[in-house]
């Protein structure tokens, strides 16, 4: 008996049957769920290739809706805070716990928690990009995607240094990376890439 299968008859799908009731995309493979964009193939020592880097629009839309997505939690926990100082006619210790436990929350749960799980925050999606490990192409880790948004907060207190960051990827060659991409070796790329 051999180990080895028959090949499928002519006209006969050699994957199984397809649950969508579709060919799958390109004659081959089986079929991408529409929610959830193709994974992207390894990049290897090369890196992606230029037409899979993010544009600089696309990273400054994503940066603003990101500041937007951001401040609102940060509005709602002040309510908060304001709203217990209102309850006890002043300031309490209560309050100044609530505000600086809000956001931290924000700064260490929004862009270094999503990054990590899926390469995108809510601006990066809504602009089609995402950030991806420099060597292979994954998602960065949590530490990984942390780094770079802390180092990013560090260079914008260094005078220029926080405009040169965002500016660098204006010139860099090949990969577009700002410097806090460089820091973290994680590359902006299209999500569809």
């Amino acid at each position: 008996m051999s180990h080895y299968q028959q090949p499928p008859a002519a006209g006969q799908n050699p994957y199984g049957q397809n649950p969508y009731g579709q060919q799958p995309p390109y004659g081959y493979g089986q079929p991408q769920s529409p929610y959830y964009p193709p994974p992207m193939p390894p990049m290897g020592a090369g890196g992606p290739p230029p037409q899979a880097l993010a544009g600089q629009g696309a990273r400054l839309g994503a940066r603003i809706l990101d500041g937007i997505f951001m401040i609102i939690p940060m509005i709602v926990v002040a309510m908060i805070s304001a709203g217990i100082r209102a309850a006890a006619d002043g300031a309490t210790p209560l309050s100044a716990l609530v505000t600086i436990v809000g956001m931290i929350a924000v700064f260490f749960l929004y862009e270094p928690l999503m990054l990590s799980k899926s390469g995108s925050t809510f601006g990066k999606r809504i602009c089609g990009i995402r950030v991806a490990r420099l060597s292979d192409g994954q998602n960065l880790s949590y530490g990984g995607a942390l780094w770079r948004m802390f180092s990013s907060y560090l260079m914008a207190f260094v005078p220029f240094l926080g405009l040169l960051n965002i500016l660098w990827c204006l010139w860099d060659s090949p990969y577009r990376q700002c410097l806090h991409d460089k820091a973290a070796s994680s590359v902006v790329v299209l999500r569809s890439a």
